[in-house]
């Protein structure tokens, strides 16, 4: 009997360990395809020791990579997906919702929520023991599509940093625009 509810319970701490986080946020398998209908696709995953290693080739003397330095020494992931479509309809909201049924309350707040003719932007935060933990950006227009997931402890004053690094977009002081980072 102790053999079979220690096995039982190592069982379901194997299936949660396993699980993703209800705080996590997790690219959805559908968006992951979009790829195959994309003209231009961009991947981009940094975990853990793989995001180190890329912060080692930021330059320390540069203000400004510097800064990016070190908010990258203490996120645990960077998650850029960006597709662009040669015509219309590749991808559906219904692809989107995917997105969307991740990043509800009370762990995410949804902070912009900005609708143009066949545009419509939308940033998601989220808090981790009164701090901002995670942040998601999805971008969808008729013809692009660009998810970015920051993950772990972001202060939003030095985020703007980040910004053409990464693959996350560059971001002009407020009242600016946001540039891609090939610009």
């Amino acid at each position: 009997m102790r053999k079979i509810m220690f096995g039982g319970v190592c069982a379901l701490l194997l299936m949660w360990a396993a699980a993703p986080s209800a705080q996590s946020f997790t690219m959805p398998e559908q968006i992951e395809k979009l790829s195959a209908k994309a003209t231009e696709s961009t991947n981009i995953s940094l975990d853990g020791a793989l995001l180190q290693l890329a912060s080692m080739f930021l330059n320390s003397k540069d203000k400004d990579q510097a800064a990016a330095k070190s908010i990258i020494s203490k996120l645990k992931g960077i998650h850029v997906r960006h597709f662009e479509f040669d015509k219309d309809g590749q991808y559906t909201d219904g692809d989107l919702e995917a997105i969307r049924s991740q990043l509800k309350a009370p762990l995410w707040t949804r902070i912009v929520d900005s609708r143009e003719r066949n545009e419509h932007n939308q940033i998601f935060l989220r808090q981790e023991k009164g701090e901002l933990g995670g942040i998601v950006i999805v971008s969808a227009e008729a013809r692009e599509l660009s998810i970015v997931s920051i993950e772990g402890p972001i202060d939003l004053k030095q985020l703007s940093s980040l910004g053409g690094n990464f693959g996350v977009p560059k971001i002009d002081a407020p009242g600016g625009s946001a540039k891609d980072s090939a610009e």
